[in-house]
């Protein structure tokens, strides 16, 4: 258990980490989307909401045998009553009738169906028209004609065919055959009693059919039969009228009712329903910052450059030895200048950790000779050597800084030394003994071999015997030796001199060089025998050091500076 809430408080402190280095991200983008919610908290046009509610209930005779039929029909109804509210009939009809053409908005059918809603009061059968407008009366005026044009249609389409049936029977009932069209309706047709008289008389008039052919008309059997034929017809004649009379009073009946209703009239709105002053400003500021979150992490993972302490041990798995943090430099300082001031900097600190973390590597046990490259040019590999050596000079010890970079010298003018001759004039041969290409610098116990002129043949120079001699003749004259190599690519030239100096410093520059060319870089070196000491991040922004990096190491020495100036003032 101690194991799992460990593990959850590395990755919150990661995480935190992250965040802390690409505050500035996390920042503008809280900042650009508070101001976009601001804008629209104070410039958005306010929109009012009129609400008509309608009572609709569910036409009879549409039950269903189970009760979840019962309920998947009637959100079918109701879906379908809801879209009949808002179709382009009744906008049509409403547009027109309010002339909403000379509107300042709603002022067309796109407008106008975008700003009508139907909602459904939760298990009830009433249900909202909400109309919304930058106009409040025009918002009220909308939704109570939207809403009684829906009434009025509603009963006209359900009457449409009881009207007609109705129409029918009453003009039926004046004209000359009016008794037997009527006795043609199905609803008298379909009667019980109807038949059976019809049944009856059928019998009667065949019964009399077979008489006649036996007796005259003037026959008692005859007159007797066709008399109780008269009162049969009679009879059919009354119930056909009672049911068409009863038809008629029912069609009348339901031509009076109808299954929606108005609840309640829109009134003029008040208040706005948006913008919503407090709310929008809420959700700026915390949907800002949740979005500057997710992309601050997202561009942590999309990023393939090395910036902390983490990229260089988890990345690109070699030790981490220091980070030497971004400092201006002004024209015609020397670039050691802060490490032989008496003020206390961020940049000498971290130069004089990196020496510490130097002293403490195994590799260097017994080999002065360390040296010093990077990826690719320009990621600061010679400033580094140049401000190590100072740095490992004060503590003493006798140091020899050699410019091995025989292709772009830097050495001579970092340390202010002539370029005359140099390691070149060892290498060919031109000068014999070492010693005289020694040049003393302005810090003490610090000498310099600059490069000299720049050979055509550097890589010829660099495979002779006369750099095997060089370097033996460095290890026993020198505590320490600082070799300013080229960059591993495009060239090779510090794999020839891995061939007889094992030890190196690996320099990256701060978020520029992507962390699979270091890699292909740091694979080479161990492959050619070169044991990295650890990697240098060069050119750090202070906005963007973690703890580990040293970003309370500069509060702690302002805190020292600050007590330091009390003493004087004190004194």
């Amino acid at each position: 258990m101690a194991e799992n809430d460990q593990e959850v408080d590395f990755d919150l402190s990661h995480y935190v980490s992250i965040l802390s280095r690409r505050r500035w991200i996390v920042v503008a983008i809280a900042a650009a989307v508070f101001s976009g919610a601001l804008w629209y908290a104070l410039y958005w046009p306010p929109v009012y909401r009129a609400t008509t509610v309608l009572n609709i209930e569910r036409e009879a005779g549409g039950g269903a045998p189970g009760q979840g039929l019962v309920e998947v029909q009637d959100e079918d109804y109701f879906g379908t009553q809801f879209k009949l509210i808002t179709s382009q009939t009744a906008l049509r009809r409403v547009f027109q009738d309010l002339n909403l053409s000379a509107a300042k908005d709603l002022n067309n059918l796109g407008s106008l169906a975008k700003a009508i809603s139907v909602v459904q009061v939760p298990r009830t059968r009433l249900c909202r028209v909400n109309v919304d407008s930058t106009d409040p009366q025009l918002a009220m005026k909308v939704s109570a004609a939207l809403s009684n044009h829906f009434v009025e249609q509603n009963l006209n389409s359900k009457l449409f065919m009881s009207k007609d049936v109705l129409d029918a029977l009453q003009q039926r009932t004046r004209g000359m055959d009016a008794d037997k069209i009527n006795q043609s309706l199905p609803s008298v047709v379909n009667n019980k009693l109807i038949q059976d008289i019809k049944a009856q008389i059928f019998e009667g008039e065949a019964h009399l059919a077979d008489l006649r052919m036996k007796y005259t008309d003037s026959h008692p059997a005859i007159i007797s039969l066709k008399s109780r034929l008269a009162s049969m017809h009679k009879v059919l004649n009354n119930e056909v009228d009672n049911i068409v009379s009863s038809l008629k009073t029912e069609l009348s009946g339901q031509l009076r009712a109808n299954n929606v209703r108005i609840i309640d009239l829109p009134q003029l709105p008040d208040n706005p329903i948006r913008p919503r002053k407090a709310m929008a400003l809420a959700f700026g500021l915390f949907g800002g910052l949740t979005l500057g979150a997710l992309a601050a992490l997202l561009i942590e993972m999309l990023d393939q450059t090395v910036r902390t302490q983490d990229d260089i041990e988890r990345r690109l798995k070699i030790p981490f030895l220091g980070l030497i943090p971004f400092a201006r430099q002004k024209k015609g300082d020397a670039i050691y200048g802060p490490l032989l001031s008496n003020e206390v900097s961020l940049l000498s600190e971290s130069f004089r950790n990196l020496r510490t973390m130097v002293g403490f590597a195994e590799a260097v046990a017994g080999e002065p000779v360390i040296l010093m490259t990077s990826s690719v040019q320009e990621e600061g590999k010679s400033f580094v050597a140049s401000n190590l050596a100072v740095v490992m000079a004060q503590l003493g010890q006798k140091v020899l800084v050699v410019d091995g970079d025989l292709r772009r010298p830097r050495q001579h003018g970092n340390l202010r030394a002539s370029s005359e001759t140099g390691l070149t004039d060892f290498l060919s041969g031109a000068v014999t003994d070492p010693e005289s290409l020694v040049q003393k610098t302005e810090i003490k116990n610090l000498d310099i071999i600059t490069c000299g002129s720049r050979p055509p043949n550097p890589a010829e120079l660099l495979n002779t015997d006369q750099l095997a001699q060089f370097v033996a003749w460095a290890r026993g004259r020198y505590a320490r030796v600082i070799v300013d190599c080229p960059p591993v690519f495009p060239i090779s030239d510090i794999l020839l001199w891995g061939r007889h100096v094992k030890p190196a410093i690996f320099v990256t520059r701060f978020g520029r060089t992507r962390v699979p060319l270091i890699m292909t870089a740091c694979a080479r070196l161990r492959g050619s025998g070169i044991k990295i000491l650890g990697g240098v991040v060069n050119g750090a922004r202070l906005g963007t050091m973690t703890y580990a990096d040293g970003r309370y190491y500069e509060q702690y020495y302002r805190d020292y500076v600050d007590a330091e100036k009390g003493k004087e003032r004190r004194s």
